[in-house]
C-alpha cells in the first residue's frame, strides 16, 4: 500500500481484529536494502535504473515497476519508521527482526563451512542475535515486526 492513509486503514483493521493483549506479526520491506538492490541489479529493478529515480525512491519509499507482470505497488519502510508507526496504531513493540538477514547474502558452501566445523549451532545462534541489529535490519530485505495490541 504506497498511501499513507490506506497502510493507517489497514493497521487500524489489524488492530480492531486482534484481541486485547494478542500478538501480531507484521511483515515490512526495507527502503534502504531495495535502494541496494536497485543501485546492484539497475536493469531489473526499473525505474530504479537511474539517479532521479533512485533519489525519488529514497525520498518516497514507493516503488512501480516498469516491466509488465513483475511486482509493483509496493512501498518500502525506513527501518526507524517501523516501531513508531505501528506504536501509533496501539500496539506495543515486542521485536523487530530481520527475517533475511546476513545468512542470506552467505553462500551455500560458505554456510556449510560453519557446519563442517560442528558449529552449525552456534552459527545459527549468531544469525538469530544479529537479526535485531539495526545495521542488519537496514540490508535485510523484509523485516517482522512482533507487537502485542494494548489494551483498549
Amino acid at each position: 500500500m504506497q498511501v499513507e492513509a490506506e497502510r493507517v486503514a489497514a493497521t487500524r483493521e489489524l488492530y480492531r481484529v486482534t484481541k486485547n493483549d494478542g500478538v501480531v506479526f507484521v511483515a515490512f520491506q526495507s527502503r534502504m536494502r531495495m535502494l541496494l538492490t536497485s543501485l546492484l541489479f539497475p536493469q531489473a529493478w526499473k525505474p530504479n535504473d537511474h539517479m532521479a529515480a533512485v533519489e525519488h525512491f529514497i525520498e518516497e519509499g514507493t516503488f512501480n515497476h516498469t516491466d509488465a507482470g513483475r511486482f509493483t505497488g509496493a512501498y518500502y519502510y525506513n527501518v526507524e519508521d517501523i516501531n513508531p508507526f505501528m506504536e501509533s496504531q496501539g500496539f506495543e513493540t515486542l521485536d523487530l527482526i530481520g527475517s533475511s538477514n546476513l545468512g542470506a547474502l552467505l553462500s551455500q558452501e560458505q554456510k556449510q563451512y560453519w557446519t563442517d566445523r560442528g558449529e552449525k549451532d552456534a552459527f545459527i545462534d549468531l544469525l538469530i542475535r544479529l537479526a535485531r541489529d539495526p545495521s542488519v535490519l537496514g540490508v535485510s530485505s523484509h523485516l517482522l515486526y512482533i507487537g502485542r495490541k494494548v489494551g483498549e
